[in-house]
């Protein structure tokens, strides 16, 4: 994704055309317009860039992490439907002095969550699949799809399988 961003924007440069591109990770709905929050921070992030940047999320840099590109911290915005700021980087095509962008050690707090989607973290860990956890607590599978969206940006994790394992190291009697 930074590497699409990085030719647009160099294409738009060789016709004369300012860009600003935002990238960031998650699941998104096509029906028409992007959507979904994946979509819409990536658009927060577009309308945060200056003039030929490429602004990403921490975690795109932190997934990018051995594929030869470079990043700068860019420090934290803050987006209309997120609870705190987010940390983002900036795309750079050559590789500065300073430390490259490594993954923080983030504490990961299960109160971060809320009631339901611990059990939905927990239905994850278990192995089900959205369909069955919506199934199992009387849910639409687009607000399961929504719950395990909230669980890997609140936690910052990548994946499922992440999750997964997150449930599993905070484990406790009643779940996580």
């Amino acid at each position: 994704a930074i590497r699409c961003a990085a030719a647009l924007r160099d294409a738009a440069q060789q016709i004369g055309v300012a860009s600003a591109q935002g990238v960031h990770v998650g699941e998104i709905e096509m029906r028409g317009q992007p959507v979904g929050l994946t979509a819409r921070v990536t658009m927060q992030l577009a309308t945060h860039a200056g003039r030929g940047d490429i602004l990403a999320s921490r975690l795109v840099a932190e997934l990018a992490i051995g594929s030869g590109l470079h990043f700068i911290d860019a420090g934290r915005i803050s987006l209309d439907e997120l609870g705190e700021p987010l940390p983002v980087v900036k795309a750079t095509s050559e590789q500065h002095l300073e430390p490259a962008c490594r993954p923080k050690p983030k504490a990961m707090e299960p109160a971060a969550l809320t009631a339901r989607e611990s059990e939905v973290v927990s239905l994850i860990a278990d192995g089900m699949s959205n369909a069955a956890i919506a199934a199992e607590l009387k849910l639409s599978e687009h607000t399961v799809k929504r719950h395990v969206a909230n669980i890997l940006l609140k936690l910052d994790l990548p994946s499922r399988a992440a999750a997964a394992a997150f449930s599993a190291r905070h484990a406790g009697p009643d779940g996580p």
